[in-house]
């Protein structure tokens, strides 16, 4: 009989244990008959950031496309602090280096004049990992940028167990005060070009709220005739709008021209001191056909 007791209370105790998920699904709405099942599912990182109060963000969907940034490293250097960068020294790089001149190593090297040294040649210090040795070549600003960033991807491997500098303006201005703490610093590389803006015309009304308008440069009405020869230029001005340009010789002859409105349809009027006898002919010539 007590075993049947212990046995029942058991059994008992495992069905509450089993009913648990689905009663608190049921009661917060997370799952069974009376959940959000069958909602509409919310996108995982408002999820994440429903339930975490630090999260890295992750892109919807496998191989979701995303415009890649260029980070402009000239461009950040320029607008560096030093004061900043060694602030950011000392909170987050000093429990392992020193920076002063003849400092001591610690768990890294001493980091005085580092910028365009040798990566791994600290005379002094022998706990180097052999995949940085690996990395050859010296410590130029680049190098220093995509280390500091994140030290494990740059170089996999290596011992440093720093997460890295993520923000761009904290990074440079470290690397801004690794340059001031080194004597005869190589100087900051050159901030990419500007990419000049395409002149594309639009109508009024086209452009959204806050686009600026790209003027292009107007062309020249007169281009095409600076491009013609003096007796094309005289030729054009001398047809009248509506008119026939008549070429050869018998433009410069002395025949008589028909103006338009001076004489009947059909008739030709003669100049002075002509035959009056010579009539013209009664009947229009008919009109050639021409290629259109």
């Amino acid at each position: 009989m007590y075993v049947n007791k212990i046995m029942g209370a058991l059994l008992a105790v495992a069905l509450i244990i089993l009913a648990l998920p689905t009663a608190a699904g049921i009661v917060f709405g997370t799952g069974g008959h009376h959940g959000g099942g069958h909602g509409e599912e919310k996108p995982i990182m408002e999820r994440v950031s429903e339930n975490y109060a630090y999260y890295l963000p992750i892109s919807e969907g496998v191989g979701a496309a995303a415009a890649e940034e260029v980070f402009d490293l000239g461009a950040a250097l320029a607008e560096a602090s030093v004061e900043d960068g060694a602030d950011s020294f000392r909170a987050k790089c000093s429990t392992c280096h020193t920076i002063e001149d003849g400092g001591e190593n610690k768990q890294g090297p001493n980091l005085h004049a580092v910028v365009g040294r040798n990566v791994a040649s600290h005379a002094s210090f022998g706990g180097y990992s052999s995949s940085l040795g690996e990395v050859g070549g010296a410590w130029d600003y680049d190098k220093l940028n995509a280390f500091l960033e994140n030290p494990k991807g740059y170089v996999s491997g290596t011992a440093m167990s720093f997460i890295g500098l993520r923000k761009d303006g904290e990074r440079a201005d470290v690397i801004a005060y690794l340059a001031s703490e080194t004597p005869n610093a190589p100087a900051f590389p050159e901030p990419l070009p500007e990419e000049a803006e395409e002149c594309v015309p639009t109508e009024e009304g086209e452009l959204a709220e806050g686009e600026e308008a790209v003027e292009c440069e107007p062309v020249a009405d007169n281009e095409s005739l600076d491009e013609m020869t003096p007796a094309e230029a005289s030729a054009e001005g001398d047809v009248a709008e509506g008119g026939v340009g008549i070429e050869g010789d018998f433009a410069e002859s002395d025949a008589p021209r028909v103006e338009a409105g001076d004489a009947a349809a059909g008739e030709v009027e003669l100049p002075e001191g002509e035959d009056a006898a010579e009539e013209a002919p009664s009947e229009e010539a008919p009109a050639e056909e021409t290629e259109e």
